[in-house]
């Protein structure tokens, strides 16, 4: 019988290594050893379960006497061939009940299946005697089982049966290794997803350089003409898209509101595109009536209406081999619709007046701001040309979505500005920068670009750009500011500056959200009511009802 205070000092001595070990392989082999010098047994083995929860298989082998007996002899499953629990394998039936066996002699005892155990110690010479299963359980599962033989007496070393009063201590051992496997699995699991997490975010961070690195290689090589400015991942994306759709010759449909660069956009495809050799032909299809937009399209021959006085070669013609984009594509009449169909499916088309076809290869890049889908349900747009027209729809996002790229448009347009007019660049105050930060842009690009011209031409040589040299609009919504470090004076009201900057946020939530007075108190985290309130009390009133 086991000394009871050695018994403590071993399950303490037990418990810290238990404890501190993090490495699963280390970990087992420490459990071994440790049952072993807690029980005096000369083998012990440990065996888990797999994946599937259907079979033990042995990770570790100890055996102090001969060390070619140490392994378990093969995968141990729970369940027969007709899917009933296997109770006659010890190891089985201490996993399957949680229950511990202890057996004094394996070749005396005829209630358990040692097979295995009588060809391996034949095969090494090894005598296996006193036996015992523990199994290895946490509070939420079992795990495997600690197998352990031949516990030896202390005074005589001689192969003893494990004694009942050894049997508590066993369990608690049992339940701490169990509990220290747990957690190196979580620890080792937990590692192995940082190290998946870092190597996605390395990859991620380096498809974010290449991306970007991709994307400053089409400005460099459009310039100032290409006009494609901005690191947002919004504008990223838009890029990203286009440079896979310049790798194809389908359709590409550009949607987004006025002024967000779909003509920009249209020739950065164009000139990343294998087409980029041959010319790209622009025609905004709402500045022309029908008959002329097509004799544009088309070309016509000589007599075929008045004032035809020659032959002549559509825009279609020009584009050959190249790219056609036609902007504002959803105001083309239906007629005209049918015959870029055509061309889009057989590539032909007829001047006005022919009664020939000719052979074009145009590649189709469209634009639009307006809603296509409800022009088709009202009857204004063919179905079947929006759905050849948008195999490849890039939506280009507004600028109140990247705000982060007006800086680096606004450095652009001064320039550009100022290069015309032959003057300085001029620079923007931080009060001006803010409020054109916190502007949102009804017109988008081509708004800001047209404040930044208007401005430039407003400052006198070496001053510099204003809140009041932006538009009146503009002006009415610029934020609030007070030079750093300056103190309120005296009898200032507080509580009016504060109320003053809250009708500013309401006013600007208000315009980025179109007037809809429910999105904008989501915004701003407040209730409906809350927001309909402060818009009384400060007698705003929304562009459209919410």
């Amino acid at each position: 019988m086991l000394d009871p205070i050695e018994i403590a000092n071993d399950l303490i001595d037990v418990a810290t290594a238990l404890a501190t070990e993090r490495d699963l392989a280390r970990l087992l082999d420490a459990i071994a050893s440790a049952a072993r010098r807690l029980t005096r047994a000369q083998v012990a083995r440990l065996l888990v379960l797999d994946v599937t929860g259907r079979t033990l298989e042995g990770v570790l082998g100890q055996n102090e006497v001969v060390p070619d007996a140490a392994p378990v002899p093969g995968p141990i499953a729970l369940y027969r061939e007709d899917m009933a629990f296997n109770l006659t394998d010890p190891n089985a039936f201490s996993a399957i009940t949680g229950r511990l066996v202890s057996i004094a002699d394996v070749y005396a005892y005829t209630g358990f299946e040692f097979g295995a155990t009588y060809e391996q110690d034949r095969a090494t010479g090894f005598r296996t005697r006193s036996f015992a299963v523990l199994p290895l359980r946490n509070a939420e599962q079992t795990l495997g089982v600690l197998q352990l033989a031949n516990f030896c007496d202390r005074n005589t070393g001689e192969v003893v049966p494990l004694t009942g009063a050894s049997e508590p201590a066993l369990r608690s051992f049992a339940a701490q290794a169990a509990m220290a496997i747990g957690n190196a699995r979580l620890f080792a699991e937990n590692q192995q997803l940082i190290r998946r997490l870092d190597r996605a975010n390395a990859e991620l961070a380096q498809e974010n350089a290449q991306l970007r690195e991709e994307a400053q290689t089409r400005f460099r090589r459009g310039g100032r003409e290409n006009g494609v400015i901005g690191e947002s991942p919004a504008i990223l994306a838009a890029l990203d898209l286009a440079r896979r759709a310049a790798a194809s010759k389908v359709p590409v449909l550009l949607l987004g509101e006025t002024g967000t660069g779909k003509e920009v956009f249209a020739r950065t495809i164009h000139r990343a595109s294998e087409r980029a050799r041959k010319p790209i032909v622009t025609q905004n299809c709402a500045a022309l009536p029908e008959h002329l937009l097509e004799s544009e399209l088309f070309g016509h021959r000589k007599g075929a209406f008045s004032g035809a006085v020659s032959d002549k070669r559509g825009l279609v013609h020009e584009a050959d081999g190249g790219t056609l984009f036609l902007d504002e594509i959803g105001d083309m009449p239906l007629n005209l619709q049918a015959k870029i169909l055509r061309m889009i499916e057989l590539g032909e088309v007829r001047r006005v007046g022919d009664v020939r076809t000719d052979r074009v290869d145009v590649r189709i890049v469209a634009a639009t701001h307006v809603d296509l889908k409800r022009k088709i349900a009202d009857g204004g747009f063919r179905e079947d040309l929006f759905y050849r027209l948008s195999v490849f729809p890039i939506t280009l996002p507004p600028l109140r979505e990247r705000r982060g790229d007006v800086p680096r448009l606004v450095d652009h347009f001064l320039a550009a500005a100022a290069e015309l007019s032959g003057r300085p660049v001029p620079t923007l105050t931080p009060e001006a920068l803010d409020a054109l930060a916190m502007w949102t842009f009804p017109g988008n690009v081509r708004e800001l670009k047209n404040i930044v011209e208007r401005a430039v031409l407003l400052v006198d040589h070496g001053e510099r750009i204003g809140v009041e040299h932006m538009p009146a609009d503009l002006r009415a919504e610029a934020p609030i500011a007070l030079p750093a470090g300056a103190a309120l004076p005296p009898g200032a009201d507080l509580k009016a500056m504060v109320e003053q900057f809250e009708a500013v946020v309401i006013r600007t939530k208000l315009r980025e959200t179109g007037g809809n007075q429910s999105r904008a108190a989501d915004l701003l985290n407040i209730s409906r009511r809350s927001f309909i309130e402060k818009l009384r009390r400060y007698g705003i009133r929304p562009s459209r009802p919410a």
